[in-house]
């Protein structure tokens, strides 16, 4: 799947010191974020209980295999906070897979997907939101 994005102008009134280095840094970051949409392979699960949770599960192994990051190709893990109300128009959060092995060590392994015969770790969204390096 192919996904477009649309570059918005904002006119403004006054002018900003600076601006053409912002400028410059927020076309980088566009650039950058078309290319892993257009280049990059992108897991994507969507995790239905996480509105009530408010957890995402990584998961690792499935029927005593290997299975899910363990082993994916993708570059980037895409991961769909999912609440029904909001329809087509759904949160995702987009992390590099070589993050996500790192974070997801800190956090508990439990049962979980397909009649609860997957191990993977559950993480809280909120600390995929605010992950530092």
């Amino acid at each position: 799947m192919k996904l477009k994005l649309a570059l918005i102008g904002v006119i403004h009134t006054k002018a900003r010191p600076h601006f053409d280095l912002d400028l410059k840094f927020g076309q980088q970051k566009e650039n950058e974020l078309q290319e892993i949409l257009h280049n990059e392979q992108i897991e994507c699960k969507t995790d239905k209980i996480c509105k009530r949770t408010g957890n995402v599960f990584v998961e690792f192994e499935d029927r005593g295999k290997p299975s899910g990051i363990n082993t994916t190709k993708s570059a980037f893990y895409a991961f769909c906070l999912f609440k029904e109300e909001r329809k087509t128009k759904q949160i995702w959060v987009l992390i590099p897979t070589t993050i996500l092995k790192e974070l997801m060590k800190k956090y508990p392994i439990k049962n979980g997907g397909d009649n609860w015969e997957a191990r993977g770790h559950i993480i809280p969204k909120q600390d995929l939101l605010n992950y530092e390096l």
